[in-house]
């Protein structure tokens, strides 16, 4: 019977496992082993508050700072209410609802490891566990909500005990408490929680898994420790019979798995976190080698915090590398970037402005009614609803297509410009700026900076416009275009009233219907302000009936705000002639394309070729050919011979009479009409291309530069990476090309190829070129090659190749072809082919030179101070050639002949340029710069220690000296002297070899040591006196320095001693001083 049980219990756990998900290789699969990839939104800051989003950072940033700052402003009890309220309204069966109804399949839950059990500083006993069963209603309430909806719920453990990371606002961090990985206590706890939860929860098919631990930040040397406690974990969970996957995450934010391969167990999923860099085709080649390396899924557990844009593209990168990803976060304070923004309410900034120092405490109660209204205000019907996130995320990276924001707006009737069309940039707005990668770029880049309503690039404003919906579109850039699905419901003549302000003059749009422009440019003026708005209006449009697509396109960084456009009909179409609207350069570059008010009749188009003038700059240019496209029924396009350039300002004619509509008007002339020139910048060759201002790039980051001009310089180069520019060249030709690079160790290699733009196919320009080590990432050098093949007239895509990566890139010069690499280009160059290394002068001819060694010039200085016999002594090795030479201020000398040798005498102290040159060589002259000298002052310093007698003496103007002491004579060889003076007077004099040079002199007196006492004294001071003196001068003065007496007295015989006698003298103080051969010495006596 034992044994039939256990086979029972066996069956019954893989049967219950097998209902849940579960890996397989490289992919998550469920009950029936079909792929899922995991879709899913994380209620962020729901059962952890982290500060950034309560707009708390730098006050409250960390949950645990929060409560401290709300008990003390209201009480603890009325702290848990709030919390509890926000607990409740946060994250409920409605927000599941939703995330089911816009196509999620699963929701990661991060939880607050004190929701489920005490800190181990609160619990009663230190060897147990007191648990708590918020936590556990919590997560069970999720998946009641989450059941019939099929949704898989992750429990991501995003507050362990003691916090994981130093970045406390994540974790909860406490730095006055120990943490995770400095707590065994907690480290246990960590451990039990999980055994407990999948005690609870091991049967439960939509439990999609456990991440164990978020975001660990912490110094845990080779991984080892996180490995450790992961695999603790594994085993509790495991030990229960829970079979749930296991998502596990790096140190570093997630995202390094050192020491955590290979996988430990079998139903693992690596996982990986993802914010603010790049999203380009190669950006997971860092972490897919894990998952192809250990046959293991990948989850990208978070993400967010960007633009709808960066959400596309990044959930792109993750799908189209079959990756499972969850988002970051369904509700935020007062944003743009999450699905639900929290409205923020005025008593809670006050709570904010009290905590940081910069407003009036709230009383009690205010406080309360504040934080219970923010908690109500976490409530869907109380949120602002951002439908373009989940667009962002689940539609729009599967398609191009683009679609109303509510419903097509109506015409005749006003068009608000915030309610422009949901779909990706390109396809639905372009914006310069759209998203932050501010870790690959360096810098944070705001996409909207009016920082309302919407989440995509566009940047809007609040208003109180009486012709807005409450909103504006505002910092546009040239470039720039929004596009707005409309319904016309009559086809007609219409006005276009803008309702637009601003504070200065310039600001250029204009509009287009299918991609045909409708209008001219409208040049707007300053209206007084950024929130005047003013109606101007444009008369003359034709628009036909239907659904169509209405563009505004930005043609001037001069910014304006735009609330609307109100279409107002004012006629039939049967009552405007048949006239051009305005004209644009074609994508090509080497069109334009000219916009028409109504249908274009195709048969009118023969033979009207000499009916349009095309000048630039007065001159006239080639036109090809005249083409029409029936998809746009209401453009022409003339075709040119040659290319044209974004800044050359083009003017087209119209002066014919064949052009018809298809309604049978001619069309009007024109004359001179400006071109919009809309073509990108290309670099016109010759030039230096500045290595950041690529147009495309694969695996490459920029920085900053400390070269020369300063700026950025692009890195991180790694092989099979490229960049790419935009060129133009006007002639077919072959190039000299310098790279300017830097490389720490690495020696790097690149080529040069051409993409056809038609065809994919490369065209080699220039083959492999090896970079120099310049052992630092900002040590520059440049590097030359000529291109291998011509670059063929016209516009071309510069593809820069990677072939092995380690260095940094300034800037690529493109200069006329030097083919012998003589620093003169080939169209200047009179003397082709010179070998290597050859001087040449400006037309590139070999110079007459001689080396440097064939000329020698000694010299030698005056004998002394202010003395003119100084001499150059001037030779030559090549005695084959006759000389001239000169030198400043003297007579022209020769050298010839023979004769290899000559001198200039008489010179006095200074500096004189030598030149050399050849007769018969015009323009070679080779010159030397010397200097004359003469012996210089004698300088000396001489320092006594006057206690022990020592002497050292510095010296300078020669390299021997005599010191004389007391005519005792001493040479010296060196700048330095040291003796000991003995005491008594010492004359001392300084002098060398040279009389000019001076004679330094000085006296100094080392006075024997003397000792007296008592001091004060009622009468008499004895003095001991050192040395072998017989007699000793002895004055006395008085404080104000009035003789009292000088006399000699004698000192005894043994003792030493001498006695001074003021028995006379009225109490204060006296002066004294001795003086003898060996003696001079002075003290005060205080006489009581």
């Amino acid at each position: 019977m034992r044994k039939q049980l256990t086979i029972i219990l066996v069956l019954f756990t893989s049967f219950i496992f097998s209902q849940g998900l579960k890996t397989s290789g490289k992919i998550i699969v469920d009950e029936n082993g079909n792929e899922v990839l995991l879709r899913g939104y994380t209620p962020g800051g729901w059962l952890v508050m982290e500060g950034y989003m309560m707009q708390s950072e730098g006050t409250a940033g960390a949950q645990h700072e929060f409560v401290e700052k709300f008990t003390e402003l209201v009480g603890e009890e009325k702290t848990n209410q709030f919390f509890a309220k926000w607990r409740e309204n946060h994250f409920m069966q409605e927000d599941v609802d939703s995330l089911a109804a816009w196509g999620f399949n699963s929701i990661r839950v991060p939880l607050h490891y004190n929701l489920f059990t005490l800190p181990i500083q609160e619990e009663p006993n230190s060897d147990q566990n007191t648990w708590l069963e918020t936590g556990f209603d919590i997560i069970d309430n999720v998946l009641e909500w989450a059941e019939p909806h099929q949704m898989y719920v992750i429990l991501d453990m995003h507050a362990a005990p003691g916090g994981q990371g130093r970045n406390s606002e994540i974790s909860d961090y406490d730095p006055s408490k120990p943490s995770l990985w400095e707590s065994e206590r907690n480290k246990t706890k960590l451990v039990q929680l999980w055994k407990k939860i999948a005690e609870r929860y091991k049967d439960n098919k939509w439990i999609g898994g456990y991440d164990l631990i978020n975001e660990t930040n912490w110094d845990l040397p080779g991984g080892v420790a996180l490995r450790d406690i992961y695999e603790r974990i594994t085993t509790e969970i495991r030990g229960v019979g829970d079979n749930h996957i296991l998502f596990i995450e790096g140190n570093d934010y997630g995202n390094n798995h050192a020491g955590l391969t290979p996988p430990w167990d079998d139903n693992m999923v690596y996982s990986f976190h993802k914010y603010w860099n790049s999203t380009n085709e190669n950006d997971l080649d860092w972490i897919l080698p894990l998952r192809d390396n250990y046959n293991v899924p990948l989850w990208m557990g978070e993400s967010g915090e960007n633009s709808n844009k960066w959400y596309t593209d990044a959930v792109h990168l993750f799908e189209s590398n079959n990756v499972g990803w969850a988002w970051w976060a369904i509700k935020k304070l007062g944003d743009i970037d999450s699905a639900f923004s929290v409205i923020k309410n005025p008593g809670y900034q006050e709570i904010i402005n009290y905590w940081k120092g910069e407003g009036d405490k709230p009383s009690e109660d205010d406080a309360f009614a504040a934080m219970m209204k923010l908690a109500d205000n976490l409530l869907i019907k109380n949120c602002l609803y951002r439908k373009g996130i989940k667009d962002a995320l689940l539609r729009q990276p599967h398609t191009n297509e683009t679609i109303p924001y509510n419903k097509a707006q109506e015409i005749p009737g006003i068009v608000y410009l915030s309610d422009y069309d949901l779909g990706k940039s390109g396809f639905a707005y372009y914006d310069l700026d759209s998203a932050d990668y501010n870790l690959s770029t360096g810098s944070f880049q705001a996409w909207n900076r009016g920082w309302r309503y919407r989440n995509d690039g566009v940047d809007i404003e609040t208003n109180n416009d009486s012709k807005s919906n409450g909103y504006h579109i505002g910092f546009v850039g040239k470039g720039e275009w929004i596009k707005y699905t409309v319904n016309v419901k009559e086809a007609g003549l219409y006005r276009a009233d803008f309702r637009h302000a601003s504070a200065a003059d310039g600001a250029r749009f204009y509009l287009s219907n299918n991609d045909q422009n409708l209008t001219s440019v409208l040049s707007t003026n300053s209206t007084g302000g950024w929130f005047d708005f003013i109606t101007t209006s444009m008369n003359g449009l034709v628009l036909n009936e239907g659904n169509q697509e209405i563009k505004i396109h930005f043609d001037s960084n001069n910014e304006v705000n735009i609330s609307s456009i109100e279409f107002v009909k004012v006629g039939e179409i049967n009552q405007a002639n048949f006239s051009s609207v305005s004209a644009k350069t074609g994508s090509d570059e080497k069109s334009i394309e000219l916009y028409l008010n109504q249908d274009v009749d195709e048969a009118t188009l023969e033979n009207v070729l000499g009916d349009f003038n095309v000048t630039v700059e007065s001159s006239n240019l080639n036109i090809q050919s005249i083409s029409y496209n029936a998809s746009k029924a209401r453009t022409i396009v003339i075709n040119l011979e040659d290319n044209l350039l974004f800044t050359q300002k083009i003017l087209i004619t119209y002066s014919g009479d064949k052009i018809k509509s298809k309604t049978g008007k001619n069309l009007d002339k024109f004359s001179n009409m400006e071109v919009l020139n809309n073509l990108e910048p290309r670099y016109v060759l010759p030039a230096k291309i500045e290595a950041e201002d690529y147009v495309n790039m694969l695996g490459i980051s920029v920085e900053s530069t400390t070269d020369d001009g300063g700026g950025s310089n692009i890195g991180y180069t790694d092989q099979n990476d490229y960049v790419e520019y935009k060129i133009y060249n006007s002639q077919t030709r072959k190039f000299t090309i310098d790279f300017r690079v830097a490389a720490n160790s690495d020696a790097g290699e690149v080529s040069l190829d051409l993409v056809d733009e038609s065809t994919g196919r490369y065209i080699e320009v220039m083959d492999n070129l090896t970079l120099p080590v310049t052992n630092d990432w900002q040590s520059w050098t440049t590097v030359t090659k000529n291109t291998s093949n011509v670059i063929g007239k016209g516009v071309h895509i510069l593809r820069l190749n990677i072939i092995k990566g380690g260095f940094n890139l300034n800037w690529i010069n493109f200069r006329e072809i030097d083919s012998d690499s003589d620093g003169v280009s080939d169209s200047n160059d009179n003397c082709p082919n010179t070998p290597q290394g050859t001087r040449v002068d400006v037309n590139g001819c070999p110079v007459f030179e001689l080396p440097l060694n064939n000329f020698k010039v000694e010299v030698g200085s005056a004998t002394c101070i202010g003395n003119s016999d100084g001499v150059i002594n001037l030779s030559v090795e090549d005695a084959s050639y006759d000389y001239s030479v000169t030198v400043t201020g003297q007579s022209d000398l020769s050298i010839t002949g023979t004769s290899t040798t000559a001198s200039v005498t008489g010179l006095a102290k200074g500096t004189y340029e030598v030149c050399f040159k050849v007769v018969g060589q015009d323009g070679y002259e080779q010159c030397f710069e010397v200097v004359v000298g003469e012996p210089k002052p004698l300088s000396a310093f001489i320092d006594v220690d006057s206690n022990s007698g020592k002497m050292s003496v510095t010296m300078g103007g020669s390299s021997m000296y005599y010191v004389n002491i007391n005519g005792v004579n001493t040479r010296v060889d060196g700048d330095t002297f040291e003796t000991e003076l003995s005491t008594g007077l010492s004359i001392i004099t300084i002098s060398t070899d040279l009389e000019c040079q001076g004679v330094v002199k000085q006296e100094v007196f080392i006075s024997e040591k003397i000792h007296y006492y008592p001091n004060p004294t009622l009468r008499n001071v004895n003095v001991h006196v050192g040395g072998e003196d017989a007699t000793v001068r002895v004055s006395v003065f008085s404080e104000k320095g009035d003789l009292i007496y000088t006399r000699d007295q004698s000192i005894e015989q043994g003792s030493r001693k001498i006695h001074i006698d003021l028995t006379n003298q009225i109490t204060g103080t006296y002066i004294v001083t001795l003086e003898s051969k060996t003696v001079r010495q002075s003290f005060k006596i205080i006489r009581e």
